[in-house]
């Protein structure tokens, strides 16, 4: 027997070769426990759902001071109006697959529509296609509008139904249903 067949060459592809399943994570689902409700991140390229399942017109209630985040049931934010606006909330997901919930903002019936808002809605139509970054332009003021070069992969989308993640974003008390809500009980200073 020579030399070379007592010791293999430990580089030869066949040493190398992995016969059997060894992922440990093979048929684990990973479950979302936490998903945030906000504007994607201006470092970020980022696709929104284009399917009409994963989006609804809203009303949300935003604390600025808290950077939190409410769903208003209708009958509430008629009660409370100039406390909500009304949104488009959409599924977003990063490129490095973090999925998020987008207040996008719908047009203004009354009034003038801001630059902000209508750049926000051009980024929201061009995530539905393609992978988007979105950075403000204080001078300009409105959002600048990055495509990222082609060929980036199809986003993975979470298997929970809609109504599923809407709860998982606003959970924890972050779903307004009454005016005995803590939050609106601090606004009408009570």
């Amino acid at each position: 027997m020579s030399e070379t067949n007592k010791n293999p060459n430990p580089f030869d592809p066949e040493s190398l070769r992995i016969t059997k399943n060894m992922d440990a994570n093979a048929g684990v689902r990973k479950i979302m426990v936490q998903l945030p409700v906000q504007k994607p991140n201006k470092q970020s390229f980022f696709r929104l759902h284009k399917s009409a399942d994963y989006q609804i017109q809203m009303a949300i209630l935003e604390l600025k001071d808290e950077r939190e985040t409410y769903a208003v049931l209708p009958d509430v934010a008629y009660a409370i109006e100039g406390e909500t606006r009304i949104v488009n909330l959409r599924l977003g997901v990063t490129q490095q697959g973090t999925n998020f919930l987008w207040p996008v903002p719908v047009p203004v019936t009354e009034g003038r529509d801001n630059s902000w808002n209508m750049t926000a809605r051009i980024a929201a139509e061009h995530a539905e296609k393609s992978w988007v970054r979105m950075t403000s332009n204080m001078g300009a003021g409105c959002y600048d509008i990055k495509l990222a070069p082609e060929g980036m992969p199809e986003p993975e989308w979470p298997t929970e139904t809609f109504g599923e993640l809407i709860q998982i974003g606003f959970g924890n008390g972050k779903l307004i249903s009454s005016l005995d809500h803590p939050v609106i009980k601090r606004l009408m200073g009570h």
